[in-house]
């Protein structure tokens, strides 16, 4: 079982790598991009640092950004802190772009994309992206742990397919929108490795 696991964790990582390349190669402004995902990463940075959780480990990299920290020792109210951290700092840093006039303006417009569209997908209740983890956290503050992880669990599997179907929907009527579909494909595959 171990072994599956394992591999199945090389492969969505060959995939998460895929597809950041992939995305970032097709970015009119590969830069733009990067940096959007550093600032989200750093939110939660700070966040973890405000309310005192121990970071394992910060990593910013071409292929990986990530942030790991010891959540054990957190209340669900301060792990829903660091969970919005992210999505917090690409709202703030997206709206002071678009207020502030000293920006090109492709790039100013592409930035705000990018910040909003990250913050909105991290918002998404899969248990993979933050907004699993916050919904984890509030359900967790309103019910009993055993109820509030099978619900956590269920709600994933929910909306994980409802992304996949409104790709696949967007990719036949549009045949636009391949980046969606490739990423409601990952987040499916993550929770089936993830919860066996």
């Amino acid at each position: 079982m171990n072994k599956i696991k394992r591999g199945g964790a090389l492969i969505l990582s060959t995939a998460a790598i895929t597809l950041t390349l992939l995305s970032i190669s097709v970015s009119p402004y590969p830069f733009i991009l990067t940096l959007a995902y550093i600032i989200h990463e750093c939110g939660h940075l700070f966040f973890a640092k405000c309310v005192g959780a121990k970071i394992n480990k910060f990593s910013i990299s071409v292929f990986h950004l990530s942030l790991s920290y010891d959540a054990t020792s957190l209340s669900y109210q301060r792990e829903l802190l660091v969970s919005l951290g992210g999505i917090i700092f690409n709202l703030i840093t997206a709206t002071l772009v678009a207020i502030l006039p000293f920006f090109n303006t492709d790039t100013k417009e592409f930035f705000i994309m990018c910040s909003y569209s990250l913050a909105l997908m991290n918002l998404y209740p899969v248990s993979i992206l933050d907004g699993g983890r916050i919904s984890t956290c509030i359900l967790n503050l309103l019910l009993k742990k055993e109820r509030a992880e099978a619900l956590e669990k269920t709600l994933s599997l929910i909306f994980a397919l409802v992304l996949w179907l409104i790709s696949v929907y967007l990719q036949l009527v549009f045949e636009t929108n391949l980046s969606l579909f490739i990423i409601s494909v990952v987040l499916l595959v993550q929770l089936c490795f993830a919860h066996n």
